[in-house]
């Protein structure tokens, strides 16, 4: 019987058209398979779950598939077969974080030095680059700079400020940017239904944004929903529940009576939500996050692309931000600066958090 495979794995992207959310870098690299024309060394960073290291694999295989067409790998050679499964010789794979000392470079340079066994070309894929020491990244540094005409290096990493600058400068750059909400949403969707798992859209919206840009994240999220609902129908109050995050709505009527100074009614829905299992830091979360939405809002003259939310929400939010002036906005911004300091040495969150609210109205009186 075959191993089952986790949801992020079995939908992982084969082809580029299947990378979601990285617009521009894959139609760069789509440019450069077209015209076949690979550079010697590339650096993807980025948020974790984002794309980078399954983006390198598909890079490889078009460097090395015999049967590339419009971009698009065959899926049926042997380099796009031992790339998937990671059996090929010739495309090694390497964790920085765990193979990071100056022995391991050592040996992948000695094998560096040996044409391709099978493939058209030899690549290595170094995940977490920034976690190598630096006596193995000095060693690293000079084939990545003057590499055999038949190697590629392709290096991942979550902290590009930790790379060498003789590194970066070796290398073709890509940043990988969060993916918005909407476009996880999508993929979400299309998963639950090949996987014929029932949940609400609004509950996939959910998981997509607490997700913060990670489809790998996403993914493992809607799988752990999946595998605890037993096949039944999964609300949005549930996934709610589940993750103990805020509703929506109770969020923008937060804000709303903060604005009109209804102190009350500002407990009467912290304490709905709490009874509900919200978490306190994840609802102060989403009360900043809602005003900096709706100071991007005001900033931008009302322009949504700059807010990643559905747009009934970015309508709620433009109404809030047309109460308040700037000066307003900036004032609740330096109260929230400091919280997650207060709470992280508080015995009682709840009370800093009914404080800080009590607070951002008394701003808005001054």
């Amino acid at each position: 019987m075959s191993e089952k495979k986790s949801l992020y794995l079995k939908y992982r992207p084969f082809q580029l058209k299947d990378v979601v959310g990285q617009k521009y870098t894959i139609e760069t690299l789509k440019q450069a398979s077209l015209k076949n024309e690979f550079n010697h060394a590339y650096l993807f960073s980025g948020n974790h779950g984002c794309g980078k290291t399954s983006t390198a694999r598909i890079l490889a295989t078009l460097m090395t598939c015999e049967n590339v067409v419009d971009g698009n790998v065959c899926g049926k050679c042997r380099a796009c077969k031992g790339i998937h499964i990671g059996s090929s010789l010739d495309v090694n794979e390497l964790d920085g974080a765990t193979n990071r000392g100056i022995d391991d470079i050592k040996h992948l340079i000695e094998g560096a030095k040996w044409s391709p066994n099978e493939l058209k070309r030899k690549v290595y894929l170094i995940d977490e680059c920034h976690q190598l020491s630096k006596e193995a990244t000095s060693a690293l540094l000079k084939i990545v700079e003057e590499p055999p005409s038949y190697l590629t290096f392709i290096l991942c990493t979550t902290e590009i400020k930790k790379i060498l600058p003789t590194i970066l400068s070796r290398c073709q750059r890509f940043n990988f940017t969060k993916i918005c909400s909407q476009d996880i949403t999508k993929r979400l969707v299309l998963i639950a239904q090949k996987e014929g798992i029932n949940i609400e859209e609004g509950g996939l919206a959910i998981i997509s944004k607490i997700a913060r840009g990670s489809m790998r994240d996403a993914i493992s999220y809607l799988e752990q929903v999946a595998t605890v609902a037993a096949n039944k129908k999964i609300t949005t109050e549930g996934i709610n529940k589940y993750f103990g995050v805020s509703d929506r709505a109770a969020i923008l009527n937060i804000l709303k009576a903060i604005l009109d100074g209804n102190i009350p009614l500002i407990m009467d829905l912290i304490n709905d939500m709490i009874m509900a299992s919200a978490d306190t830091k994840e609802i102060l979360v989403e009360i900043s996050e809602a005003f900096r939405n709706a100071m991007l809002l005001k900033a931008s003259g009302g322009d949504s692309r700059l807010v990643d939310l559905p747009d009934h929400e970015v309508s709620e939010l433009k109404k809030i931000s047309e109460k308040l002036t700037m000066g307003q906005i900036l004032k609740l911004a330096k109260l929230f600066s400091d919280i997650e300091k207060k709470i992280g040495f508080n015995i009682n969150e709840r009370w800093i958090m009914e404080a800080t609210l009590i607070n951002c109205v008394a701003a808005l009186r001054k």
